[in-house]
């Protein structure tokens, strides 16, 4: 990590001010930041995004910090979901963070990762806690073998 220019006790700090930055160069025609880890001073930066106001920005994990940086900057959470009752639990401290920060949870986006099972009632658990999207597995095999999972995918659809 500090090869690459991170201090690993200053990590999230950084990336806050990264993605804060990164935001401005995507919605400001005339960009300027000024952070304690990124600074610049004005820039102009084309094409813009083509996502209004631009591309989202999704965190996954499942600590307290990264719950409230999911509220602080972030439009998504990729929690996974292997341990159901530990995902409730995030949920609810997630609604709670966004609440005590005045952030509708209409503006985060769940998507579960790391290949959710292809199993109804847990697809129907996460449904009902409040995730858009999942992110089902699919072998890495050849065409025919993939085409076969996803038609087993096709009754989770709705």
């Amino acid at each position: 990590m500090e090869h690459h220019g991170t201090v690993f006790k200053t990590r999230f700090q950084k990336l806050g001010e990264q993605v804060r930055a990164m935001k401005t160069i995507w919605t400001q025609d005339v960009a300027e930041f000024h952070g304690k880890f990124v600074n610049f001073e004005p820039i102009w930066c084309w094409p813009k995004p083509v996502q209004a106001p631009h591309p989202p920005v999704f965190l996954g994990g499942e600590s307290s910090n990264t719950l409230q940086r999911v509220v602080d900057y972030c439009e998504g959470w990729l929690p996974r979901i292997h341990e159901p009752e530990r995902f409730r639990q995030g949920m609810a401290e997630l609604r709670a963070r966004a609440a005590k920060a005045g952030r509708d949870m209409q503006t985060i986006a769940i998507t579960t990762v790391c290949g959710a099972a292809a199993d109804q009632r847990l697809l129907d658990m996460c449904q009902a806690d409040g995730v858009t999207r999942a992110l089902l597995r699919l072998p890495p095999a050849d065409r025919d073998t993939v085409l076969a999972v996803l038609d087993q995918y096709v009754p989770l659809l709705r």
